[in-house]
């Protein structure tokens, strides 16, 4: 059975070196990976503007990052031209990053989630804790957290 990657993608600026980086490693160890972003709850973050808020906007959202992370991993592909070409799973869910990712582990019984070190919001941070604190500390498989300029592989 092949083992799998779970990768957190938060389209911050960090987000193509993290996709590099977690391809890299999926290459070497012949592992199948996937990479999930978790946008917040729509139907939350809209409240009060429903009127004005066009019904397909969360669609068009998820289409846009689901772009995004499909032309990163393309770069990524790129880099690797002499490994064989592998399928790469991209899921677009809505919630709280840390729970759903956690949640996404066990479902697909992961054997490696790999986030970044810091993402977007620092308010986040200060009110509820940072996702990637979230996923070290109750995550059901190892975590790699991943920090530029100190790649391993």
């Amino acid at each position: 059975m092949a083992r799998k990657i779970l990768v957190g993608v938060d389209l911050s600026k960090m987000s193509e070196s993290l996709i590099a980086y977690s391809h890299s490693i999926a290459h070497r160890l012949n592992d199948e990976v996937i990479y999930i972003h978790v946008l917040p709850r729509l139907s939350s973050l809209w409240r009060g503007y429903e009127p004005w808020i066009p019904p397909q906007i969360g669609d068009e959202v998820k289409q846009i990052a689901h772009k995004k992370i499909s032309y990163w991993i393309q770069k990524a592909e790129d880099q690797f031209k002499d490994l064989p070409v592998h399928e790469h799973k991209i899921l677009i869910e809505e919630g709280s990053p840390g729970e759903v990712i956690i949640q996404k582990a066990k479902e697909e019984n992961v054997s490696l989630i790999i986030v970044a070190y810091k993402g977007h919001s620092t308010m986040e941070h200060i009110l509820i804790g940072s996702t990637t604190t979230t996923i070290a500390r109750h995550a059901p498989c190892s975590v790699l957290i991943y920090r530029p300029g100190f790649e391993i592989m």
